[in-house]
């Protein structure tokens, strides 16, 4: 027995419209935010992280927790990191960066508690704020990337 040709038009038509949902999906989700290379999330500007390597242009990351993340699985030798400073907003060095561990989380999905200053004072007026310790040395957390002070 042959089913009707309507129900061969039907079940043509659902193929097509599921067929076509990840591409309407994605188009409806399109915006030009800046996204985290690492688990895409949408970036602010006062957390992002950038990693140069010299075969690319530069990836960008939410915070410092998922910048690590990455890195951990991308050992590079030369690469630069930049991170940006919580006060001023401006990506300066990794090296030239303190880093504040603290009871504060900026992000409420990774977890984050990196805090980023672009002074040695800033950071122990967070520190001493928000019941945080400064990082250094084998502390900073860029630390087995090469990128210490």
């Amino acid at each position: 027995m042959k089913p009707p040709v309507s129900w061969w038009w039907a079940a043509l038509v659902g193929l097509v419209a599921i067929g076509t949902l990840p591409v309407i999906g994605h188009w409806v989700r399109a915006d030009d935010r800046p996204r985290c290379h690492f688990d895409g999330l949408v970036i602010d500007s006062a957390f992002r992280v950038r990693i140069e390597v010299e075969s690319d242009s530069g990836t960008e990351f939410c915070d410092v927790s998922c910048a690590r993340s990455w890195l951990a699985g991308h050992r590079s030798a030369s690469s630069r990191i930049l991170v940006t400073d919580e006060e001023s907003g401006d990506l300066m060095e990794s090296t030239d960066a303190f880093f504040v561990r603290s009871s504060i989380i900026t992000n409420s999905i990774t977890g984050n508690r990196w805090h980023v200053f672009g002074t040695r004072d800033r950071a122990l007026q967070h520190a001493r704020e928000s019941r945080g310790r400064l990082m250094s040395e084998s502390d900073h957390p860029f630390a087995t990337h090469g990128n210490v002070p």
